[in-house]
């Protein structure tokens, strides 16, 4: 997913920097003031967000998940039909799994408890079921006890056992509860009638039965009834377009790969359709690269998403082949007016995002990104949600070097807010956050950084491909890093991902002494004084090259820094102009320079 921000609260953070410059202490840095504007502005978007969304992952009764853990689900076969006046959804669902216990006498499935159950089959026999948990809350959880409601609590006593499969056939109806970042919406949009999904983090339930868990990952199909003119677009491959007995259209989605609930995803409105092609690494595959845009937006559209096969290719002989070549990759426009949503194998774009001149391209790419990391390879937890974003971010930049010829160091410079709130892993308050977006793919860059180009992007190939159509929790990706690189990266991911939530504010000293020969040939002793203090973590353990500028030119060299006060001793030829520490802006972090001084008086 790519956020954008309401633009109240933009403009609100924009009153606050100008309030906050006009009362500015001279005194204090400007760096300070900026640290300061940023940390305030990143605090309040998050509480905004965190107000209207939730925290990220839905609090659970973990004897509810010990229920459902005693079943996987295989396939799931999703029907619908839509009132757009009454804003209603009616729905028929066709669950598939195997029981993985004797004692599975009771089927927790997630749905909302205002939608209502017409009946439940299992096995095409009709079965009793409850919309309400029957054991009491827990006290020390503090659950609402509405979410106790938003359950079909199916009776399958001596029904199922150890092994089987079984089917699950559920028809309901209801108005689907607006939340989330928009879960269920029925909107107007240029006079037109849309109707969309978004349920990201865990609003699945909001319109469709399922079995809500991110690591049962199933394969979905999806028919969707719509008037004429209309098209239903949804994962997947389009396996036929049929009408109904009142002249409808049906369009029918069928999937082949495991997907996530919160993928599954679909658009309903009066689309221009266009399709492109990409044809994969070996050039045995042609895969429909598919469009659909509001007529008013197509033009800037067709201009904005021309290089997504391109896109496709880059990112292919990077990391393997696009996940789901089989079947299509896609973008559709959306309710949002702008930001998008990486659903599988179908983008969700915001329809300001079609620009006309390409400015919104980034957005393309990151939510292309997406089809490796977040949906072929798909998150353990919500904990582990930089693995979708941090990595879609830096592939993102990664993209932008290589298509506009911007060095990384620039890219990577306007990727630093300047301040990150919390830890990467396990974010605390709103989900989508600069630390999980930003500093995520910055914690990417600096394992690059550290362990090499080829190193790094061995790993990013192993991780995909080892993972691919599975889950993976930061654990995962860690235990990867070391079988490639051969090193221990507890150090790393506690510093950066596990623990840490600052950076390195390095303070810089150096003297030259020690000449020797003449001018021209002269070698002298440098000494680099290196400090870090910053104070909620103690020490940041990092490779770190310092660049020294003479007269004759540059020389790089690299010392780790493993120290709270570090001194480090090279020997240079030639007149010393300057010491940069980290020029190509491989660390996090900020530096300061002070004239020189014994760091062990």
């Amino acid at each position: 997913m790519k956020k954008t921000s309401p633009f109240l609260i933009v403009l609100f953070v924009y009153i606050l920097i100008i309030i906050s410059c006009s009362f500015t202490v001279k005194t204090i840095s400007a760096r300070v003031n900026k640290k300061t504007i940023q940390k305030v502005g990143s605090y309040l978007i998050s509480k905004y967000f965190e107000s209207k969304i939730g925290f990220p992952e839905r609090k659970e009764d973990p004897r509810i998940i010990q229920w459902q853990n005693l079943y996987d689900v295989t396939s799931s076969d999703i029907n619908l039909s839509f009132n757009y006046n009454e804003q209603m959804v009616f729905g028929n669902v066709t669950m598939t799994a195997q029981s993985l216990s004797d004692t599975l006498n009771e089927i927790y499935i997630n749905l909302y408890g205002n939608m209502k159950v017409n009946y439940v089959k299992l096995n095409d026999a009709e079965v009793s079921f409850s919309r309400e948990v029957k054991f009491p809350p827990l006290k020390d959880l503090k659950i609402d006890n509405d979410t106790y409601k938003n359950y079909i609590v199916v009776n399958s006593k001596g029904k199922v056992f150890r092994n089987d499969y079984f089917t699950l056939n559920i028809s309901y109806f209801g108005k689907p509860y607006h939340t989330g970042f928009d879960s269920f919406t029925f909107k107007e949009i240029d006079g037109q009638n849309v109707i969309y999904t978004l349920s990201e983090p865990t609003f699945s339930s909001s319109w469709y039965p399922c079995k809500d868990i991110l690591t049962d990952k199933f394969l979905s199909n999806m028919n969707l009834t719509v008037p004429d003119g209309y098209i239903g677009a949804s994962n997947g491959i389009l396996s036929e377009v049929k009408k109904d007995v009142s002249g409808n259209n049906v369009y029918c989605w069928k999937s082949s790969y495991p997907i996530a609930s919160y993928l599954v995803s679909l658009v309903v409105a009066k689309f221009d359709e266009w399709e492109d092609v990409y044809y994969s690494l070996d050039s045995t595959k042609r895969m429909p690269v598919d469009y659909f845009s509001f007529p008013k937006y197509t033009e800037r559209a067709k201009y904005d998403w021309e290089n997504t096969p391109e896109m496709i290719g880059f990112y292919s002989k990077m990391l393997g082949e696009y996940p789901f070549i089989n079947e299509k990759y896609g973008m559709a426009m959306f309710g949002w007016f702008s930001g998008a949503m990486e659903h599988q194998t179908l983008t969700s774009m915001g329809y300001t995002m079609a620009t006309g001149d390409r400015r919104k391209e980034e957005v393309v790419a990151h939510e292309l990104a997406h089809q490796w990391f977040g949906d072929a390879v798909t998150p353990e937890s919500w904990k582990d949600i930089w693995l979708n974003e941090g990595f879609a971010t830096y592939l993102e930049v990664l993209w932008q070097e290589h298509k506009t010829g911007k060095s990384l160091k620039d890219l990577m410079a306007n990727q630093d807010y300047g301040f990150f709130d919390g830890t990467v892993y396990n974010p605390q308050g709103f989900l989508m956050n600069s630390t999980v977006y930003q500093k995520g793919a910055w914690c990417l860059h600096m394992l690059r950084g550290s362990v090499g180009d080829s190193v790094f992007f061995e790993i990013l190939r192993k991780y995909y491909d080892r993972f691919k159509y599975k889950n993976a929790g930061t654990k995962d990706f860690q235990k990867v890093c070391e079988e490639v690189s051969g090193k221990d990266m507890n150090v790393f991911f506690d510093q950066w991902i596990y623990k840490g939530n600052s950076r390195p504010e390095y303070e810089v000293s150096y003297k030259v002494d020690s000449f020797m020969g003449d001018k021209n040939d002269s070698i002298s002793t440098l000494r680099v004084n290196l400090v870090q203090k910053q104070t909620d973590w103690d020490v940041y353990k990092m490779p770190v090259r310092i660049t020294v500028v003479t007269e004759a030119g540059e020389k790089e060299f690299t010392v780790f820094n493993f120290k709270k006060k570090q001194q480090f001793e090279q020997p240079i030829k030639g007149k010393i102009l300057d010491v940069i520490i980290d020029k190509d802006n491989w660390i996090l972090k900020n530096v300061e320079k002070v004239p020189y001084k014994d760091i062990y008086e």
